[in-house]
Formats: C-alpha cells, sequence, structure tokens
C-alpha cells in the first residue's frame, strides 16, 4: 500500500459510559428497524387487503412506522458516534414515541387482547423511558457527549 507505514492505529478502549452509550444505541437500533419493519407490514397489508376493517389507516400505519423508523435510525448513529446533538434527539424521539403509542393504545385499541396486554406494553414502556433518560442523564455519559 502506497503511503502506508506498515503500521496498525492502535484502536483505545472505550470507557464504561461509552460502552453503555453503544448498548442503548443498538437498542435504538432495533427500535428503528422494528418500525421500519411495521411500515412494510402495513404497505403490504394494505395492498393485500385493502377491505380490511381497521381502527386506524394502512397509511397511517405505514407512515408512522416509517417516521418513528427513521428517526430511531438517526438517533442510533449520532449515539454509535457520540454525537453531541445524539444525547438530546433519542431522549426526544423515545418520549415522543411513547407519547404518540399511548395515544394509540387509548384511542384505537378494540381488541380482547390489546386490552389484556396493556399492562406489559405500560411496563415495557416504563422501563424503555427510565433506562434512556437515566443513562442519558448520567453524568459521565453526559460527559462523553461534551467532550
Amino acid at each position: 500500500m502506497a503511503g502506508s507505514t506498515g503500521r496498525r492505529k492502535k484502536r483505545r478502549k472505550l470507557t464504561r459510559p461509552e460502552k453503555a452509550i453503544v448498548a442503548l444505541s443498538a437498542l435504538v437500533l432495533v427500535l428503528g428497524l422494528a418500525n421500519l419493519g411495521r411500515a412494510a407490514g402495513a404497505l403490504a397489508g394494505g395492498s393485500a387487503l385493502p377491505d380490511l376493517p381497521l381502527s386506524v389507516s394502512w397509511t397511517y400505519l405505514a407512515v408512522t412506522g416509517l417516521v418513528w423508523g427513521l428517526a430511531f435510525l438517526v438517533c442510533a448513529g449520532g449515539l454509535i458516534w457520540f454525537r453531541r446533538w445524539s444525547r438530546w434527539a433519542t431522549i426526544a424521539a423515545v418520549t415522543a414515541y411513547e407519547i404518540q403509542v399511548w395515544v394509540n393504545h387509548l384511542l384505537f385499541d378494540r381488541s380482547d387482547r390489546a386490552l389484556q396486554t396493556r399492562g406489559w406494553d405500560l411496563l415495557l414502556a416504563v422501563l424503555l423511558l427510565i433506562v434512556t433518560w437515566g443513562l442519558l442523564n448520567r453524568p459521565k455519559v453526559r460527559g462523553v457527549f461534551s467532550e
């Protein structure tokens, strides 16, 4: 290789706060991919079952899945690169997402199963908010984003 000294640049090890941020970015990435999958499923469902009665339209499901999927992918990328803006963007996105999910639950849930799983849904929502807000507001984690 031209211009190469033959030495590899040593990577420094991640600190504990950085490792926690990387783990959170993986969780946010999974949320993003799940929402993109939901959007794809809504598009497929809308074309395969256009007359299926739903409490919301296929278009609404596809658009919300796409918007949240892209938002979470951007946040995950920002977190993994320790971008300053990603800390507050992730807190805002996760919080707004949970608000929107719960508005949907309260306005549109119609099935018995949806009502039966509400406790589990609430537990997962609270855990996601605690992990996101708790981790990203820890002083050492905040320090990673201010460097």
